[in-house]
């Protein structure tokens, strides 16, 4: 059984949203995640300084790889959600428990993400291991290795993580598409990161901000606060992933933004600056 690549492409995420790429294709320089808002990804398309614990895991090899790293802050559970761009987009992963300071020499394995597309098999019989994979209550297999075996679904059991655990994850792009996709937590784990960036040694401004009225009929207020206005983008999502709103360039204090031609329902306001994601809630009921 062996994995196969396809170019069908079927965007879920708009291209105004936040580009991560290229510079953390290795372990050392994994991207830190400061929170547990969603993040779009893009493979930078080399495999980097392959890492030598790698060859020996499901998943056998880098391949587009992007490495992320995040710290838990409070207990609970840790699953996400990778969701590819192609619904036939080929996505795998191992997640490894760290010691301090994310020492890549010295990771343990602990999940490990490999299923795919059977050769010479049609479509309808592997399918259920292409498109979104991650970690999900309800499952209790830590390992689904290379192919589309009868019992795999493309997720794996979620971890039961304490406040200080570091986590390192290796994200193949194995379908080599071009294509990125985005990580979305969806466990009770609080996430934080120790420095605020990849790159400890650059000291990146603080924004935050804040959606108004919480509950709205559907014009919302945005208001930020904090150094740095630049290289910032909002987007506003709704419970399925879409963006229903984007601007690229989020330079304002205050902002007023007309969603009158959604539907009423819950949706989040979602800020990516140079070093954080943030998220904030908000209701539209007419």
């Amino acid at each position: 059984m062996y994995k196969f690549s396809y170019s069908i492409i079927l965007f879920i995420v708009l291209v105004s949203t936040l580009r991560i790429n290229a510079q953390h294709e290795n372990c050392n320089i994994a991207l830190e995640l400061c929170d547990n808002s969603p993040i779009y990804l893009v493979p930078s398309g080399g495999a980097g300084s392959t890492d030598p614990g790698i060859g020996s895991t499901c998943i056998g090899g880098e391949f587009n790889p992007v490495w992320v790293k995040w710290t838990v802050m409070e207990d609970g559970i840790i699953s996400f959600v990778l969701s590819p761009d192609s619904l036939l987009q080929d996505l795998d992963f191992v997640v490894f428990k760290t010691g301090v300071n994310y020492d890549c020499n010295n990771k343990v394995q602990i999940r490990c993400m490999a299923s795919g597309a059977n050769a010479n098999e049609p479509p309808q019989q592997w399918v259920n291991c292409t498109g979104s994979t991650g970690l999900a209550i309800g499952n209790t297999d830590v390992e689904e290795p290379a192919g589309c075996a009868s019992n795999h679904n493309n997720f794996l059991a979620p971890i039961e993580a304490v406040a200080g655990d570091q986590y390192i994850m290796l994200i193949n792009e194995f379908s080599e598409s071009g294509n990125g996709f985005t990580l979305h937590f969806t466990g009770t784990a609080v996430l934080d990161c120790s420095t605020g960036t990849a790159y400890p040694e650059r000291t990146l401004p603080q924004v935050s901000f804040a959606v108004y009225p919480t509950v709205s009929t559907g014009t919302i207020f945005i208001r930020s606060t904090g150094a740095g206005l630049s290289d910032n983008h909002l987007n506003v999502f709704n419970t399925d992933g879409q963006i229903v709103y984007a601007n690229e360039d989020f330079s304002e204090t205050a902002l007023q933004v007309d969603l009158d031609h959604l539907p009423s329902g819950t949706y989040f306001a979602v800020l990516r600056t140079g070093n954080s994601t943030q998220a904030q809630k908000f209701l539209i009921s007419r």
